[in-house]
């Protein structure tokens, strides 16, 4: 099938992209969406779409791509060949295995395409304006050891960085707080799977475009209990529960929210809305939540909506009223996010899990 184009999210300093490539000739077309993960599950999701309506591919490319926060742009074939393979490594090195039809891009991965990897990383890369974007972006790629990012950020050919964290790791929260004109410190809470941590990091930069790396040092990790971690970054927790009336409410919904992510549980799915920008980032005060919009669970019977603030959780509110097929069961505020607890939690009912708690 002949190449017609790649399309890529400008999302790498979050540790993830989400590529679209599109192939046709004279009987058919074939779209494949794959997202991308720098951290540890190289090529996490494909999804490919065979003489697909426009509508079908809008929805997709939506609900993959839309919900990564950044701006969408064009690369070349051997730019988005070069990333596959670069990702399917990943896969191999990790023994993960491939998602989806393997068989349908099996072939798309072993064309190791040369092209300026460097050049290439940064077209993927969003524009940093200012200081403290900087070193929330580059607190995150320090704590899942994301050695590529900070190589290339980095104002040494052979940049050495402290390791900060096990594998798997994840910033929660991250307060940032300038010393003088190139320096700067934050207090990081982080995840790994040993615990959670406290830690505190001293930057020091190169105000120049883009940003560059001098020098990160770090301090002792402090570990926390996770009731700390808890009060430490949580935000209060706006929730309406729903008995579902109608079997179309999941169609509806993701109608309503075209860019919806799901994440499948065993007992129901749930639905997570992204902002369609990072710009938490450029706060401060990062927290990982502040990216979140909207979230539904759903299982055969009940809905459960939750928002993190006032104001969307009643615009939240009002599109479920619109869409239709749902009977309100109560509204609650918590002092701290529940719908996750909930959804990995043994009780099948929404009411028996608040019984439980």
């Amino acid at each position: 099938m002949k190449f017609e184009f790649a399309k890529i999210t400008k999302s790498r300093l979050m540790g993830s992209l989400g590529l679209h490539i599109k192939w046709q000739d004279e009987k058919e077309t074939l779209n494949q969406f794959f997202l991308l993960d720098a951290e540890e599950d190289g090529i996490a999701d494909y999804v490919g779409l065979r003489n697909a309506s426009l509508k079908d591919i809008f929805i997709e490319e939506n609900r993959l791509m839309g919900g990564l926060g950044s701006s969408i742009i064009r690369i070349t074939k051997k730019e988005a060949l070069n990333l596959l393979y670069e990702y399917a490594r990943i896969n191999i090195k990790s023994s993960l295995s491939f998602p989806g039809d393997f068989l349908e891009y099996e072939y798309l991965l072993k064309r190791d395409t040369t092209v300026d990897e460097e050049k290439l990383f940064f077209k993927t890369c969003v524009a940093i304006s200012e200081p403290i974007e900087f070193i929330n972006y580059m607190t995150m790629r320090l704590v899942a050891k994301d050695s590529k990012a900070l190589r290339y950020f980095s104002s040494e050919k052979k940049p050495l960085y402290p390791e900060v964290s096990s594998k798997g790791a994840v910033l929660l929260k991250n307060t940032v707080s300038k010393m003088n004109d190139n320096r700067y410190y934050s207090n990081a809470i982080i995840e790994d799977a040993t615990g959670y941590y406290k830690l505190k990091l001293g930057f020091t930069i190169i105000d120049e475009n883009p940003f560059k790396l001098r020098s990160i040092l770090a301090g002792e990790k402090q570990l926390v209990d996770s009731e700390s971690v808890r009060k430490e970054i949580s935000r209060p927790e706006y929730i309406a529960h729903y008995k579902i009336q109608d079997e179309e409410l999941v169609h509806n919904l993701k109608k309503a929210y075209p860019t919806l992510y799901k994440v499948p549980f065993d007992k129901g799915d749930m639905y997570t809305k992204f902002k369609p920008h990072n710009d938490h980032v450029k706060e401060e005060e990062y927290n990982i939540s502040d990216d979140l919009e909207a979230v539904f669970f759903t299982t055969e019977s009940e809905l459960v909506f939750a928002a993190l603030d006032s104001k969307t959780y009643k615009v939240g509110f009002k599109v479920l009223e619109t869409i239709g097929g749902l009977s309100l069961v109560n509204e609650f505020v918590f002092p701290y996010p529940v719908i996750y607890d909930y959804a990995e939690s043994k009780e099948s009912r929404f009411s028996e899990f608040l019984a439980s708690i």
